[in-house]
């Protein structure tokens, strides 16, 4: 009877490495007895994967031939049960669908005769064995792992902020560029002032991407402060050892940091920072030394509490909290922005955003490039090892180099789509906020009110008791509220940086700059993160 056969080979990339058992040998065994069988291969299959399932591209690939009706084979065929799988019941599972497509399963090294019911004893016996070998692979990996690491040795995926160094044929973790800035985090944690999406934000913006999830587990990861932890295993306890790799913060700082984000350590003190009725505090200055003034209640004759702020240093300079507060936003209302600044500002801000989409897409478009050129590489370098033109060990090193530069750029371009540039939405929010600062202000919260106070007012506010002064506001929020027919004196391309303009306006910051509104002709320009227009006759 001549039978079709479809013959399958696999292997994983430690098998080859280990103990040398190529696909092509496989191949070669299957085609010898298919012959001598007289079987016609129609189709060959292989796969170069771990047999823990079936998650195989090339086995799917065979499944979906043979349900589509691709190929109509009689028997599949394979070297041993461990080509086939390591797992039993997934095993058992598996025969019984190449059954069903109408394919009788076999190996080269044993066949049984499952009409009589004992010959099933050995078949199950020989799908077991795999799975114990495997089994007992891991767990002797495992082993070794958790032993590397209680020799200070770290195994695992990288961590941000470190990279692999070869050293006496071991590998030591050692500081990349990413290092400054797992510090930098670290430090403006400790700070206090900033929740972690904050932080985690800010690092973002500097150039290092971490989802919200990713960066709650690096702020705690005990391996920045020269450590490695070692899970509990079994009757194994959890321990912390010392690594042989150089901590990027100290074990202090590292913990003073977990009792920032934990709740255990108070960073400011409400009464004196954040006290809903003194958003003016730290802002206002006394002026007759010069001092902050701070804030404080005090209880009148008739059991009233009233606020006030005062000198710190025992000058007489002293006022009522809440008339000052009420004068302040009468303050702030003075600061109108005129129509034509405000239209002007949209259409910057439009054309930036425009820019930056064309930047983003040119952008993606050669990563996506890159990500091509290192996949084409893995995949030459496979031929090559595939056909035995190139040791295991030059294999496995070309294709992790490869794989982690893909994952760079994979990385590269998740930090790029998350940046989205919403361009309505921020308009809408911006301009409400800019039109409507005093209402705004009177309604937030009290933290808020202190970023728009120090985002707006670059040096300490004097209050005379009726009315503010300070000697310098932001230059961008001047220039905005500024009226249009008194911009003449502002030099011609005169650029004002405003990276720390938030969140009156965008990050990278708009000054449009005009000299006599009847003449000047306004040329949009940037210069690096500042957009500016320049101003010509």
């Amino acid at each position: 009877m001549n039978r079709k056969a479809v013959i399958y080979t696999r292997v994983s990339t430690d098998e080859q490495r280990e103990s040398g058992f190529s696909l092509q040998d496989q191949e070669k065994r299957l085609r010898a007895y298919s012959e001598k069988a007289g079987w016609e291969i129609i189709a060959h299959y292989q796969d170069d994967h771990s047999a823990k399932n079936f998650n195989r591209p090339d086995f799917q690939r065979m499944l979906n031939d043979l349900k589509t009706g691709k190929i109509k084979a009689t028997v599949f065929l394979c070297v041993r049960m461990d080509r086939f799988s390591r797992n039993v019941a997934e095993s058992l599972s598996m025969i019984q669908l190449l059954g069903k497509y109408g394919l009788e399963f076999r190996t080269l090294d044993q066949n049984y005769d499952l009409e009589a019911p004992e010959n099933w004893i050995p078949y199950i016996l020989n799908m077991v064995l795999p799975q114990v070998e495997n089994e007992r692979r891991g767990l002797n990996t495992k082993r070794g792992m958790r032993q590397a690491r209680r020799n200070g040795f770290w195994n695992g995926k990288i961590p941000k902020g470190y990279s692999w160094e070869q050293r006496n044929g071991k590998s030591y973790l050692v500081p990349n560029e990413d290092a400054d800035l797992i510090k930098y985090a670290f430090e403006e944690l400790a700070k206090g002032i900033y929740s972690i999406e904050e932080v985690r934000k800010k690092v973002h913006k500097k150039g290092l991407y971490f989802s919200p999830n990713g960066f709650h587990k690096m702020i705690r990861n005990v391996v920045y402060m020269g450590k490695i932890r070692i899970e509990a295993w079994k009757d194994e306890p959890e321990e912390i050892v010392n690594g042989m790799h150089e901590p990027l913060v100290s074990q202090e700082f590292f913990n003073t940091v977990q009792k920032v984000i934990s709740g255990r350590k108070k960073t400011m003190n409400p009464k004196s920072q954040l006290n809903e009725n003194l958003p003016l505090r730290g802002f206002l200055i006394c002026r007759q030394c010069g001092g902050k003034l701070t804030g404080s209640a005090s209880t009148s004759k008739t059991g009233t509490r009233h606020f006030y702020y005062h000198c710190q240093h025992g000058c007489p300079e002293r006022f009522r909290a809440d008339q000052a507060n009420i004068q302040f936003i009468q303050y702030l209302n003075q600061f109108q922005i005129p129509p034509e600044i405000m239209n002007l500002y949209y259409h910057i801000v439009e054309d930036v955003f425009k820019k930056d989409e064309v930047d983003k897409k040119r952008e993606l478009a050669r990563i996506d490039k890159q990500i091509q050129e290192f996949q084409n590489l893995i995949e030459n370098v496979e031929d090559k090892f595939f056909k035995d033109q190139i040791e295991a060990s030059t294999y496995s090193k070309a294709k992790s180099r490869y794989e982690s530069e893909i994952n760079r750029f994979k990385d590269e371009r998740a930090r790029l789509l998350s940046v989205s540039s919403e361009f309505m939405n921020y308009i809408d929010y911006g301009f409400s906020l800019l039109y409507n600062l005093d209402g705004y202000y009177n309604e937030a919260r009290v933290d808020v009110k202190q970023k728009i106070l120090s985002s707006i007012f670059h040096e300490k506010l004097t209050f005379d008791g009726k009315t503010y002064r300070t000697l310098k506001r932001n230059e961008v929020f001047e220039l905005l509220t500024s009226n249009i027919n008194n911009l003449g004196a502002i030099k011609q391309q005169k650029v004002v940086k405003i990276d720390n303009l938030s969140p009156l306006a965008p990050p990278r910051g708009f000054e449009p700059l005009l000299q006599d509104r009847k003449s000047c002709v306004l040329t949009p320009r940037r210069w690096g993160r500042v957009a500016f227009y320049s101003v010509g006759e």
